[in-house]
Parts: C-alpha cells; structure tokens; sequence
C-alpha cells in the first residue's frame, strides 16, 4: 500500500489489470488493509479461481469449474455500501506474463478510483508467441513480430501506454513488474533505467521472495 502510495480513504474501488500477478497483488493488498483495520472484499469482472487466500472469499456471480464468472461493472461500486475498500481483477491473461488487451478489454468497473497495471518479468528473453497474451496485438500496437523476443523496455510500454495496461484508464494509475528474482543484474538494470523514464507510479517486486525492489 505504502511503496504503491494507495490511500484507502481515496482509492476505494480498485481495479487490477494486466498479467503475471494480478490475483498475488489483489490478495496481499487486502491482507494489508485488513490488518490496518479497513474492511476490504475482492471480485472480479472476468474471471478468477473461486478459492480465497488469506480467510478473503472472492465474490462472483456463479462458478464455472474451478473459476468464479464475473459481476457486472456496475457492481464492484455499490459493494462499498459495506466494504471500505473493493480491489478488483478486471482482465484475464491465460497465465502469461505480458498482456496487450483486445478491443473489447479490460473491463473496468465503473466509477474505479485507481488501476494497478501488473506485468510479469519472466516474459522478458521469451518471444512475444510465447509469453504475451494477445501477442498479434501487441506485435502490431509495438511494430514488433510474434517471434520477437521481449525486453525490458517493451514491459515498460505494456504497463505505461495507452495500448497496454493504461487502456481506457480515465482515474489514477500505478503499475508492478512482479517475478523480478527471475532477471539477471543486467537486465534488472534495463528494466530501472526505462522505468525511470516514465512519470507513472511503478515498482518492481518479487512476490515470491516478498521484496520490493525500487519504487
């Protein structure tokens, strides 16, 4: 909460976009607000496994196998007649570490206060093929081909463009690189030098090792 500078009273409704992390990041900001004594609940707009983590019990509207359908994007709003803070999953990845959202995503409540762009650092060395969601997509939005091997900075564009993770984001934005045990001091070092040239809040983490890296 803290590295990301999210204020509960302020950013209520949160919605979480992107790959390589989101449901990690949703359920560790809601064990924080729970232990500062907020009252937080977590839903999904698309689809998230059905079990909670934590004693959080995700809210969706029915249970496709192991995955809960999402509500519609006018309920995570009215869900703070009861809860301080709502976070939401609001994308679907497939697994993979990068994503380059369709025409008909992400799908952001309504009325979101703040939304968190996640991308996976595994995806950096690997090609677009292989570890970007929507690769066509991205290819054509970067001037990239799918046999192209992602960089760092190609994360960082994902994450701070409108192409990417800032599509259609019209309220406060932060974003997380997560997987970061997985780069090397070299490309670690890539992957600040082009965060440092972007004006958004981001920070790089290992949610495995639970480090922050920079912010």
């Amino acid at each position: 909460i803290s590295m990301l500078k999210i204020r509960p009273e302020k950013h209520r409704l949160i919605a979480v976009v992107g790959a390589g992390g989101k449901t990690t990041l949703i359920y560790e900001l809601a064990r924080e607000l729970k232990k500062a004594g907020y009252r937080a609940a977590v839903t999904t707009t698309t689809h998230m496994y059905k079990e909670g983590r934590y004693g959080f019990v995700p809210v969706g509207n029915g249970v496709s196998g192991e995955k809960l359908t999402g509500v519609s994007p006018e309920v995570p709003r009215g869900m703070l007649e009861t809860y301080d803070v709502v976070l939401v999953e609001a994308d679907g990845s497939h697994g993979l570490p990068l994503k380059c959202p369709a025409s008909f995503e992400p799908v952001i409540p309504l009325e979101t206060d703040l939304v968190i762009g996640v991308a996976g650092a595994s995806a950096v060395g690997k090609s677009f093929r292989e570890k970007c969601h929507r690769s066509w997509t991205a290819c054509q939005s970067m001037g990239r081909l799918p046999e192209d091997l992602i960089t760092e900075q190609d994360v960082i564009r994902c994450l701070t463009e409108k192409f990417g993770q800032k599509k259609n984001v019209d309220c406060e934005y932060r974003y997380v690189v997560n997987q970061a045990e997985v780069l090397s001091k070299k490309q670690m070092e890539r992957l600040l030098y082009f965060q440092k040239s972007q004006t958004d809040i981001g920070v790089v983490i290992s949610f495995s090792m639970e480090r922050w890296y920079n912010s």
